[in-house]
């Protein structure tokens, strides 16, 4: 701890001296020998240095900075130039945006696009730093179309032209002016609004120009001719043979202007559904579809026909008819138009106003499925007609043969006997399921006579009692012979 320590030490020159610099031994304190090791020796064993920041986004430029586009739908790539805080160049997550959406679009990658007219402010944005760029969108014309572009012109007729003004994407540039000529104006002349008027035969270009682009048309001032023939009207629905109609034809040139001194010819495609005569005047012959043309000069026009006729009346025959049980019938339906033409194929909706009476089985024909009377009715679109039909069971007559043989009118029950009711109400009748008589109950009832041959003409009879009456004769043949058929008959 006492120790000491010597160190050189050189003084410089003295005012005093003229000799060099002498060396001088001079020596440390102990103390300050243990401070100046304390806070000058070996630097290597302090701590280590903090690592530097990680680079950050501090300054974005967009690269350009301005930008013009010229026609919609013109692109241009912005690029983004992303520094550190020291300055250097990094990689970082940018995201783009519009100001003016109408006027520019930016995509995720930089790609600028025009879509109107104006300026736009395009910013990029990187972490908490932003840039932007300025573009702005001018139109301008590239080229002119005009339309039409070819056409005719008739003397002292006009004809409209449009001009539109394109840039280089064939978008219309709104708001040109145009600059209108023709280069010949002694056979067409054009206004300021792009109307030509026609002075004499010829060929002539039309012109409009805007901003150095120029647009033309190629016209021609032609004689008048037919060029179209308008029929009116122009369809037809005829609903009766004999019908007629005169269609108006008129011509007209290529400006559209009528031309009523021009000859028309009249034809029909298809002569057995109509036909026309030299005046236009159509007439219907028969259904079905044709086409009449009126012809000027190669130009034709057409009215499109069609025949279909509509029953106007009808009538069912016979009106009143009778239809034994179970027997069929055929009624007939004569559907006619309003000029008296039968409707050949009308299709007929037939019906029966009783179905337990008369069903109707196919188109007019019936059937009698029990006894009484229903009305018939065919009818077509609103024209209707209807028969009278009455069904008999044919067992009938040969009960009325046995009520007038054996006077029936002095029978002790006589019920519904000589009347139109069913025979399954008549007194001491039965019938079966289709209504033919199955049994006959007499027995005691004052029945007196000779039994009838008719009799005999009951074919799906099983009992038949005729007991305990006044009957006298011979029993009928016929009558045997139906009871040799299991039929029991008691007398």
């Amino acid at each position: 701890m006492g120790a000491s320590m010597t160190v050189l030490r050189v003084e410089g020159p003295s005012r005093r001296r003229t000799r060099g610099p002498s060396l001088r031994l001079v020596p440390l304190a102990p103390a300050f020998l243990a401070c100046a090791l304390a806070c000058g020796g070996d630097r290597g064993t302090g701590p280590p240095e903090p690592p530097p920041d990680p680079p950050r986004p501090t300054t974005v430029t967009v690269i350009p900075a301005t930008s013009e586009l010229s026609a919609l739908r013109a692109t241009v790539q912005l690029s983004a130039d992303v520094r550190d805080q020291n300055g250097q160049v990094m990689s970082a997550t940018v995201t783009w945006s519009s100001s003016n959406t109408p006027v520019a679009t930016v995509s995720a990658s930089g790609l600028v696009t025009a879509d109107g007219n104006g300026t736009a402010t395009i910013t990029v944005t990187a972490g908490a730093v932003s840039g932007s760029a300025t573009v702005t969108v001018a139109q301008r014309v590239s080229a002119v179309e005009l339309a039409p572009d070819t056409g005719i012109v008739l003397p002292g007729t006009t004809l409209q032209l449009a001009a539109e003004a394109q840039d280089a994407n064939g978008h219309a540039v709104d708001g040109s002016g145009f600059a209108w000529a023709s280069s010949d104006t002694t056979v067409a002349v054009v206004d300021g609004a792009g109307l030509v008027t026609g002075i004499e035969l010829g060929e002539v270009e039309v012109s409009a120009t805007s901003s150095g682009a120029t647009g033309r048309a190629n016209l021609e001032v032609v004689e008048p001719a037919p060029t179209e023939v308008a029929v009116s009207p122009d369809t037809a629905v005829f609903a009766a043979l004999g019908d007629t109609l005169r269609p108006a034809a008129e011509v007209r040139d290529q400006a559209g202007r009528p031309m009523p001194d021009e000859t028309v010819m009249w034809t029909v495609s298809d002569s057995l559904v109509a036909t026309v005569d030299a005046e236009g005047l159509v007439t219907a012959l028969a259904n079905g579809a044709a086409t009449i043309t009126a012809t000027s000069e190669g130009a034709s026009g057409g009215m499109a026909v069609e025949v279909m006729q509509v029953a106007r009346s009808l009538t069912v025959t016979p009106s009143a008819d009778t239809l034994l049980l179970g027997d069929s019938l055929r009624l007939s339906a004569d559907a006619r138009d309003a000029n008296g033409h039968p409707v050949a194929g009308a299709p007929l909706d037939w019906s029966s106003g009783d179905p337990s009476v008369v069903t109707v089985v196919a188109s007019g024909v019936l059937r009698g499925v029990g006894e009484g009377t229903a009305e018939i009715t065919a009818a077509i679109d609103n024209v209707r007609d209807a028969a009278r039909v009455s069904v008999f069971s044919p067992d009938r007559a040969s009960l009325m043969a046995l009520y007038e043989a054996t006077n029936g009118d002095a029978w002790a029950e006589s019920r519904n006997w000589a009347s139109d009711r069913p025979l399954s109400e008549w007194f001491g009748v039965s019938v079966n399921a289709d209504r033919r008589v199955r049994q006959l109950v007499l027995t005691g009832n004052g029945l007196a006579g000779r039994l009838p041959p008719e009799i005999g003409d009951l074919p799906y009879v099983e009992f038949m009692w005729l007991d305990r009456n006044d009957l006298s004769g011979p029993i009928p043949p016929e009558l045997i012979n139906i009871c040799v058929n299991d039929v029991i008959a008691i007398i």
